[in-house]
């Protein structure tokens, strides 16, 4: 498969802190990539850069062959890179419907009716039909998570960066996210998944890339990770020393 995304020597401080240290990083078309780490390894600073919301203090990022760094995070999402956050964004006064036609509608390239058609769709497909009508201030914890997932098939992605998507989910919605997860990328999404629920990245993910102190110390296949000794030690060590 074409490369989609290259990261070359990205490079990232925060004062004295190094927080990406001119990392290289090649994700194919249709991969699904699970990005492990400790604490403070560079995981969502990586996906910050690459989504625009931080600036890079080096290096470059191509998406599908053309340079994209420092492009603000709306240009980047109408060409196809979608973003989740670890503390889930919805508009709370808005309806469920309207969050998801706040992104149907961001290039005006549909009529409403279309995106509205097309959003009720998107929420048919995670089960929010019902609470189309609904504030998103009054959706629970697990229910807002749903309807970022939504609103980010609104853009009809080619990348989707997924921060600690299952945080403080129950174990069956869990279960659902996975299998939307898996569906989409077997529609030809490519995903790159941050999570510290172990179970689910080596559940969903062919490919995992692990972080320590803002290097890539390990990319492999689940089984190659669960076995490397910098990865037991940088990320897995106190439960590997306790077992």
């Amino acid at each position: 498969m074409p490369e989609q995304l290259v990261i070359r020597e990205l490079s990232k401080r925060f004062g004295g802190v190094v927080a990406l240290n001119a990392i290289d990083l090649l994700v194919e078309a249709g991969e699904l990539v699970g990005l492990i780490g400790p604490n403070g390894s560079g995981k969502t600073t990586l996906l910050n850069i690459v989504s625009g919301y931080y600036d890079a203090d080096g290096g470059t990022i191509d998406y599908d062959g053309k340079p994209v760094a420092g492009l603000s995070p709306h240009r980047l999402a109408r060409i196809g890179i979608g973003r989740s956050f670890q503390i889930t964004k919805v508009f709370r006064r808005l309806t469920v419907l309207e969050n998801m036609l706040v992104s149907g509608l961001s290039d005006w390239s549909e009529s409403r009716a279309a995106a509205t058609e097309r959003a009720m769709e998107v929420l048919a497909d995670l089960n929010l039909t019902r609470l189309a009508h609904e504030r998103a201030g009054n959706l629970s914890g697990g229910q807002a998570k749903l309807l970022e997932f939504a609103r980010i098939m609104m853009l009809q992605p080619k990348i989707v960066l997924l921060d600690e998507p299952f945080g403080g989910v129950h174990p069956e919605l869990k279960r659902f996210m996975y299998e939307r997860i898996r569906e989409w990328n077997a529609n030809g999404v490519t995903i790159i998944l941050i999570s510290h629920d172990m179970g689910s990245i080596f559940g969903l993910c062919r490919r995992v890339v692990t972080l320590s102190y803002g290097d890539i110390i390990c990319d492999g296949t689940p089984d190659e990770t669960r076995a490397n000794p910098a990865v037991l030690e940088a990320y897995l060590g106190d439960r590997h020393d306790a077992a």
